[in-house]
This record gives C-alpha cells, structure tokens and sequence, in this order.
C-alpha cells in the first residue's frame, strides 16, 4: 500500500509579512519558518486531507514531480507533514497528586480511552475530602489512588504508586519504569513550587511533555500551561503571541468521548 502523508497534528501556521511563514507545531512545541508562496500554501492546505505523493502530484499538474518530492521532504524534515504509518499516539500519563485539583482531573481524562494512567499520591481520604474532593462518603479510609481506581474508566490500564516524591531522581524513577510520555503536576508536596520544579527538571532530563498547576481558586480549577521539555520557561501566565496574519490552522478530528 503506498504511504499517504497529511498536515503534523496541531499546527498554526501564519504570515509575517516578510515574506515568511511561520509554523508553530503544538505537538513538539518547535517553531519553525519557510518562505512564503502561494504554491507551498496550496500545498499545505491540501495536506490537510491525507493524500498519497501520486495524489499530490495528480493536484499540482503545474509542478514538476521533482520540486514536489523536495517539497514534501523538506516539510517531513521540519515536522511540518507526518507519514500517515508513523503515527502512534498512545498516552501513558502520569498524574501526581489526586486532591483537590487531581481526583477532577482524573474524572475527566478517564473519559478518554488513554494507554495507561499512573496515580501518584500517599494520602487518605477523609472527611474534610468529601465533595470538595472528587471522593464521596464511602471512600473514607481508602488510599486516594485505591479510591480512584475503583472508578469506571475507558482507560486501557490504571496503576498506582504510594511513593512520595522529594526530588527530581524519584520522579525520573517513576518516568522511566512505568514509560510515561505525558506528566500533570497537582500535588503542593513539598510545595505548589517545588513540585513544579521537580516536574520541570524530570521532564527535561526525561525529554517528557508536562503541565504544572498553580493551585485552585475555590471550586473552580482547570489545566492550564501544556510545557515541553527543554525549553525555557518563566511560568508566568503569558500566551505566545506570533505577529502577523493567520494563514492555517490544522488539528485533527478530536478522540470522541465514549457514552457512560
């Protein structure tokens, strides 16, 4: 069967009006730039439905097949297009701290049929927990994790660990043992700093994605940042603002959220 290759997931690409476009990858969180044309925009909008290079070449009768094979190397190079066959995404998350932002957090991606989910927390559920917390009164007693994985779940495989995380070492243990990809910080031990710390220097070290929470405000919480290992990062609430127009934005069609 002959490969087919389409747009990277999550890109945004945009004009700066210099005679450049500038692609940001969501998935890696590089960002790169190509000279502006119409003809490589064409090209890129036509990547976002999957096509064949016959298919490609079928669509730009105007271009030769060579410039067309350069083309589409060069964009595979800058993790701009992806080859349909190479693409896995499988999600081994690690979520440390099931509390007050954690046990909602898991609520919610236990929705998703992710590979695996790792718990991460020592505590006990108590009744100062109860509805404040994603726990109700029959857990009481339980261990948090044990708690949580009684709960439904479209989560391939739910485990657990007890282990209590003072450093960067024991978060790169838990990385590596259980091949984690993806880490949420939602736990304030030592501290809400600290653990956001650990975080950063694990997923660095461990070349993982991870989001660090700041804390809750009442009953509201959510997850915000999405960081990506080894770049720098102040934590302070910004969003990246790319000048220039807006040409393209591609994301593929979301996972659909089974019935329960």
């Amino acid at each position: 069967m002959e490969e087919k290759y389409q747009l990277a997931d999550a890109l945004s690409i945009y004009d700066d009006l210099n005679g450049s476009l500038v692609v940001l990858q969501g998935k890696t969180g590089k960002i790169c730039r190509m000279s502006n044309s119409s003809n490589l925009i064409h090209i890129l909008d036509y990547l976002q439905r999957p096509s064949t290079f016959k298919g490609v070449v079928a669509s730009f009768p105007y271009l030769t097949e060579k410039s067309l094979h350069q083309a589409l190397s060069r964009l595979i190079s800058l993790g701009v297009v992806e080859k349909l066959n190479e693409q896995v995404r499988q999600i081994r998350c690690m979520l440390i701290g099931c509390g007050s932002i954690g046990s909602h957090v898991f609520k919610q991606l236990s929705m998703f049929p992710l590979k695996k989910m790792l718990l991460v927390d020592n505590d006990i559920v108590d009744e100062t927990n109860i509805y404040r917390q994603d726990f109700y009164p029959e857990d009481i007693g339980l261990k948090k994790t044990a708690a949580l994985l009684n709960r439904s779940s479209c989560i391939e495989e739910t485990v657990f660990s007890n282990q209590r995380i003072m450093g960067p070492h024991d978060l790169v243990e838990l990385i590596q043992a259980e091949s984690i990809n993806l880490v949420i910080q939602a736990a304030d031990c030592p501290t809400t700093d600290d653990m956001a710390r650990i975080v950063n220097k694990a997923g660095d070290y461990c070349n993982v994605p991870y989001i660090v929470n700041p804390g809750y405000i009442g009953n509201a919480m959510s997850l915000p940042e999405f960081f990506y290992p080894n770049l720098d990062y102040s934590y302070a609430s910004s969003h990246l603002s790319i000048p220039g127009e807006p040409v393209l934005r591609f994301q593929k069609k979301q996972i659909e959220l089974p019935f329960l």
